[in-house]
C-alpha cells in the first residue's frame, strides 16, 4: 500500500483551501485525493471515489512528493490553448416573438 508522507498542519489547511477554493476543479480533485492519501486510504479507494483509473491516482500521488504544491497543477501541454467560452461569439436566437 502506499500512501504520502505525513502531512503537518500547514500543508493539511492549505490543502483543505485548495480544495474548497480552488477555480480548477482538478486541481481541487488532487487536493483532496493528497487529503485521503494521508487518512490512510488505499489507492484503490481514492480511485473510486473519484471515478479515475489507480494509475491516475498513483500519478497524484507521486507528483506531490515530487513537486509538493506545484504537482498539483496541471503540466504545460503543446498545441493552441483553448479558446474560452466568454471569448467566441454567443448565437442569436432565430425565433422571433
Amino acid at each position: 500500500m502506499r500512501f504520502v508522507s505525513k502531512l503537518n498542519f500547514k500543508q493539511k489547511v492549505e490543502l483543505s483551501e485548495m480544495m474548497r477554493l480552488s477555480p480548477n476543479f482538478k486541481v481541487r480533485q488532487r487536493a483532496h485525493a493528497i487529503l485521503l492519501s494521508d487518512k490512510q486510504y488505499k489507492i484503490d479507494d481514492i480511485s473510486a471515489i473519484f471515478d479515475v483509473d489507480r494509475d491516475t491516482v498513483s500519478a497524484w500521488l507521486g507528483r506531490w512528493e515530487k513537486s509538493g504544491f506545484d504537482g498539483l497543477e496541471d503540466a504545460p501541454r503543446s498545441g493552441r490553448p483553448r479558446k474560452s467560452v466568454s471569448s467566441s461569439p454567443r448565437r442569436q436566437s432565430s425565433i422571433e416573438a
